[in-house]
C-alpha cells in the first residue's frame, strides 16, 4: 500500500502544496488550462491512517511529476448562490493527465497523456466566502 501526499502543516492544512505560478497556464477565453509539476517532493505514508496518526512509522521520501490539461467543450454555465456565498462561470471540459513517481524502491508511471479518458471536468472562475 502507498499513500503519497505532502503531509499536514502546523496549522492543520493537509494534502495541499503551494506551487510556483509558472506551473499553471490558464486561458479562460480559449477554454484551456495546463498544470505541470516536475519532481514534487512529498512522502509515502503507506496508509491514509498513518498519514493522519503516524501510527506505523516514519514516511518514506517520495517524488512525483505530473501534467494535467483541460480543454473546454461547451458553453458557459453560470451559478450564483447568495445563501452560500458562491458564484461561478464554468464550462464542461475534457481533462487529460499523466504522472510518474518514486517512493523508495517503488516506481510507477501512467499511460501517456493522450490516452486519458474524462469522467467529469470543468474549467472556469469562481468566487466565494468573503470574495463573493
Amino acid at each position: 500500500m502507498h499513500d503519497l501526499n505532502p503531509g499536514i502543516t502546523q496549522n492543520g492544512l493537509f494534502w495541499t502544496v503551494v506551487l510556483p505560478a509558472d506551473n499553471v497556464r490558464v486561458d479562460l477565453s480559449a477554454g484551456t488550462a495546463t498544470l505541470e509539476v516536475d519532481a514534487l517532493h512529498i512522502k509515502d505514508y503507506y496508509t491514509i491512517e498513518n498519514s493522519f496518526l503516524g501510527n506505523i512509522g516514519q514516511p518514506t521520501p517520495a517524488v512525483m511529476s505530473f501534467t494535467v490539461v483541460w480543454n473546454a467543450t461547451g458553453g458557459v454555465n453560470h451559478y450564483d448562490n447568495p445563501a452560500q456565498k458562491f458564484r461561478g462561470d464554468f464550462r464542461d471540459a475534457l481533462a487529460y493527465i499523466e504522472y510518474s513517481g518514486r517512493a523508495g524502491d517503488f516506481e510507477f508511471e501512467s499511460a501517456p497523456l493522450a490516452s486519458s479518458t474524462t469522467q467529469a471536468a470543468e474549467i472556469g472562475r469562481e468566487s466565494n466566502g468573503s470574495f463573493y
